[in-house]
C-alpha cells in the first residue's frame, strides 16, 4: 500500500526514509495523527499504524470509532490487534446496536492477526444481558469465522497457485489471516457456553494458537472427520472445559503439526451448573486413545483435571495398567504437566515402559486444597528414576499469597529443606535435576478462566538442586548477623504484604535477607574439591530462607492492586519501579474491590491467628472492617475484574485529531 501512495507525494525524502519516518513513529499515535493531517498520503501512512491495534474496554466511544471506519474503509484493513475486553457497566444494555454495527466491521478486517474476545457479562453477571452477548456477538462472530474457514480458505489456495495474485490483489475475506484467537465467554443463562457451530475454529485455515474456556464440547465431533491434518495449529489451550474423550480425538485430528496441548478440563467453577465430574482420568485408555492423533509433533503437554477433589487419600500416587503401547509413539514429546491423579501420571508416568522415548522434563503438580502438599510430602523418587530419558523433575506446588504455604518459614522449615535436599541428591544420583517451585495465585476467591486486570498466578523457582549443589563441608556453628552493618531496614513480612517489620526484629525469627550476588551456595557448588553430600549446614539453610523470603515477597506485591504498600528507599529491591501492567491509580471503587476480595481470601486461604492479626493491623491504621458471613456462597471468579483501569486516551486522541483533519479536507 505505501509504495503506490509515495510516487504521488510531493516530497524531498526518498521513499525508503519516508517510511523509516513514519515507523519511527509507530508508537506516539499523537504524532501520527498530526503527520496525517499534512495530505493524504501521509494520512493513509500514518493510520496504518494507529489503527494497527485496537483495544477496547468500553463500550462508550463504538460509534466513533464506527464511523471513523464507515469515513475510510482502509482503517478497517489496516487493523491486526483487536481486543475486546468490555467492561460491565449499565452502558452496556444500550449499545446493542453499536456493538451490532461494531461486529460487522470487526467479519471484514482482512489483515487482523491476533483477537482476544472477553464476555462483559462474565464473572456470574450473564443474567443482566449474557444471553444478548450469547445470541448476539457471539453468533456475528461465529459466523465471520465460518466464513473465514470456507471462503478464506479458497482464497487461501488462489494465493498459493498463482503467488503474482499476492501483489496484485487485494485479500477480500475477514479474519481469513488470523493467527492467534482467544476467547473467554458463558452460557446465555450458565457458566459453559456450548461449542455448536463454533467448531469452524478447530477448521480455520491460519489460525495457529487457540485458546478457548468454559465449553461443553459434544460426545463427538465428527463434523471435523473430513479435516485430518488440514490446518496450521501449533498451540491449542482448553481452559475450564468440559472435554468428552471422542471429540477431543476429532479435534486433535485437524492440526497438521500441533506442538503444545493444554488439556484443561473443570477443576474450579463447579458451584453451580457443573458438578466435579473429570472425563479423561476415570477412563485412561480412552483419553491416551484421544491425544494419540498428535503423537507425531507434540512436544509439550499439559493436563490440568479435577479428579484430586474426588480423591480420599490424595497424598497416595496409585498405578493403572493400561493396554498397548502409552506414549511410546510420542517422539517429540519433551515436556509433560499433570497432577499425581492424573491419568498422564497414574497410566504413563508410572509404567515407565509406556513414558514417551525422549521425555525431559515432568512437572508434578498440586493445589493447596490438598492437605499433603509437596513441601512436606514428596513422593517416592523410585517412580522416576526408573524413567531413562528424564533430566528434570519439578514439583509445583499451588499456594494462596495469604496461606502459609507461601511464608518463607513453613516452606524453609530446617527439616523441610533438609529432607528435600536429600531428595534432589536421591535423584541426583540418576542424574535427574529436582526443583520445587510454586504457583502464588492471590486467594481462593479468584479462579481461571483468568481475564483482563484479573492478577493471574506466578510459577517461580524455590529450590533447584543444581545452583545449590551437593558439595560443601557441613559446619553447623551459629551464624551471626551484625544489625550495625546491616542498618535498620524495614522488609514486608512474607505472611502480611501489608505489615512493615524491622530488620532488627527479623533477625530474631532468624530470616536472613542476603544478596543474591554473593551467593555462598553458588560458590560452594562451584568448587569440585569439596566433598559430596546430602546434608545442608545451617549456614545454607538461613541463606536459603532469606533468598526464598525475598521472592515470595516481590510476589506478594502484584496482589495488593489498589493496596500501596510503603516501600522502604533503603532496600532498593523493594523499590523496584512497577510493570505498566501494575502501574495505575486506583480509584475508590477499586479499593473497596480489592479489600473485600483480599478478606474472602484471608478468611478462606489463611488461618485464624493470621485472619485476627489482619483484623488488627486494618483497625490500628483507623479502617472500618466489616465481618462477612462464612456461610455465603461462593461465587468463584470474584468482582476484582470489575476494578478499573484508566481507559488508554490514545484511540481519542488519535480520533480528536482525524476528525479535525478530515473536516478540514472537506
Amino acid at each position: 500500500m505505501a509504495s503506490t501512495l509515495l510516487g504521488s507525494i510531493d516530497h524531498r525524502l526518498p521513499n525508503e526514509l519516508t517510511l523509516a519516518v513514519v515507523q519511527q513513529l509507530a508508537n506516539d499515535n499523537r504524532t501520527l495523527c498530526i503527520l496525517a493531517q499534512t495530505c493524504r498520503g501521509f494520512q493513509q501512512l500514518a493510520e496504518e499504524h494507529i489503527y494497527k491495534t485496537i483495544k477496547l474496554r468500553s463500550v462508550r466511544d463504538l460509534q466513533r470509532i464506527i464511523s471513523a471506519f464507515v469515513a475510510r474503509h482502509d482503517r478497517v484493513r489496516a487493523v491486526q490487534t483487536l481486543k475486546i475486553l468490555y467492561r460491565w457497566s449499565e452502558h452496556l444494555e444500550v449499545s446493542l446496536e453499536r456493538r451490532k454495527a461494531f461486529n460487522e466491521c470487526v467479519a471484514q478486517m482482512v489483515s487482523l492477526r491476533e483477537w482476544h474476545i472477553e464476555s462483559p457479562y462474565d464473572n456470574f453477571k450473564w443474567e443482566k444481558g449474557g444471553h444478548e452477548w450469547v445470541e448476539g456477538d457471539m453468533a456475528r462472530f461465529r459466523q465471520a469465522l465460518e466464513k473465514a474457514c470456507v471462503e478464506g480458505a479458497q482464497e487461501k489456495e488462489r494465493f498459493a497457485r498463482d503467488q503474482q495474485l499476492c501483489r496484485s490483489l487485494q485479500r477480500t475475506v475477514g479474519l481469513a489471516q488470523l493467527e492467534s484467537l482467544t476467547i473467554h465467554s458463558h452460557g446465555a443463562h450458565a457458566d459453559f457456553w456450548p461449542l455448536d457451530g463454533f467448531h469452524c475454529l478447530f477448521r480455520h485455515p491460519s489460525l495457529r494458537y487457540l485458546h478457548v474456556s468454559c465449553v461443553t464440547f459434544p460426545e463427538t465431533l465428527e463434523v471435523l472427520e473430513s479435516c485430518k491434518r488440514t490446518t496450521p495449529l501449533t498451540t491449542l489451550i482448553f481452559d475450564e472445559c468440559i472435554l468428552e474423550p471422542k471429540s477431543l480425538q476429532h479435534i486433535l485430528g485437524t492440526p497438521e503439526t500441533l506442538r503444545h496441548l493444554t488439556i484443561g478440563e473443570n477443576v474450579f467453577n463447579i458451584n453451580r451448573t457443573h458438578r466435579c465430574d473429570p472425563r479423561l482420568s476415570p477412563n485412561p485408555a480412552a483419553a491416551l486413545e484421544a491425544i494419540a492423533p498428535v503423537a507425531h509433533s507434540l512436544e509439550t503437554l499439559t493436563h490440568l483435571d479435577s479428579k484430586w477433589r474426588l480423591n480420599p487419600d490424595k497424598h497416595l500416587v496409585t498405578r493403572r495398567r493400561v493396554p498397548g503401547s502409552g506414549l511410546r509413539h510420542f517422539h517429540s514429546l519433551r515436556t509433560m504437566e499433570c497432577d499425581t491423579d492424573s491419568f498422564l501420571h497414574e497410566a504413563i508416568v508410572m509404567h515407565h515402559d509406556l513414558c514417551p522415548p525422549n521425555l525431559d522434563t515432568l512437572i508434578v503438580r498440586r493445589h493447596f486444597y490438598v492437605a499433603e502438599n509437596f513441601f512436606d510430602y514428596l513422593p517416592d523418587a523410585g517412580i522416576y528414576t526408573t524413567l531413562p530419558s528424564l533430566n528434570t523433575l519439578e514439583l509445583r506446588q499451588s499456594a494462596a499469597s495469604l496461606n502459609k504455604l507461601s511464608t518463607s518459614e513453613y516452606i524453609c522449615e530446617p527439616d523441610r529443606l533438609r529432607n528435600r535436599h536429600a531428595y534432589g541428591y536421591k535423584l541426583s544420583r540418576s542424574d535427574i535435576n529436582f526443583k520445587v517451585s510454586i504457583e502464588l495465585g492471590r486467594g481462593s476467591s479468584l479462579i481461571p478462566p483468568y481475564l483482563h486486570g484479573e492478577p493471574a498466578p506466578e510459577v517461580r523457582c524455590l529450590y533447584d538442586a543444581s545452583k545449590i549443589g551437593f558439595r560443601r563441608r557441613v559446619n553447623n556453628e551459629p551464624v551471626v548477623y551484625n544489625a550495625a552493618e546491616c542498618g535498620e531496614m524495614h522488609v514486608l513480612t512474607p505472611f502480611h504484604p501489608f505489615r512493615r517489620e524491622s530488620f532488627n526484629s527479623r533477625l530474631r525469627r532468624p530470616v536472613p535477607y542476603p544478596s543474591e550476588s554473593t551467593s555462598a551456595l553458588t560458590a560452594a557448588a562451584a568448587d569440585d574439591d569439596l566433598p559430596e553430600t546430602d546434608q545442608l549446614d545451617d549456614a545454607a539453610v538461613q541463606q536459603i530462607t532469606g533468598e526464598t523470603g525475598r521472592v515470595l515477597d516481590r510476589m506478594k506485591e502484584r496482589f495488593t492492586r489498589g493496596w500501596r504498600l510503603e516501600r522502604s528507599l533503603s532496600d532498593p529491591d523493594l523499590d523496584e519501579p512497577w510493570s505498566e501492567d501494575d502501574d495505575f491509580e486506583a480509584t475508590d471503587e477499586e479499593t473497596d474491590s480489592d479489600f473485600e476480595a483480599m478478606m474472602a481470601d484471608l478468611q478462606n486461604d489463611g488461618d485464624e491467628a493470621a485472619f485476627l492479626q489482619f483484623i488488627e493491623h486494618m483497625q490500628e491504621q483507623g479502617i472500618a472492617i466489616e465481618m462477612q458471613s462464612g456461610d455465603e456462597e461462593e461465587d468463584g471468579d470474584d468482582d476484582f475484574v470489575d476494578a478499573e483501569e484508566d481507559v488508554d486516551t490514545d484511540w481519542e486522541d488519535a480520533e480528536d485529531d482525524l476528525e479535525e483533519h478530515e473536516a478540514n479536507l472537506d
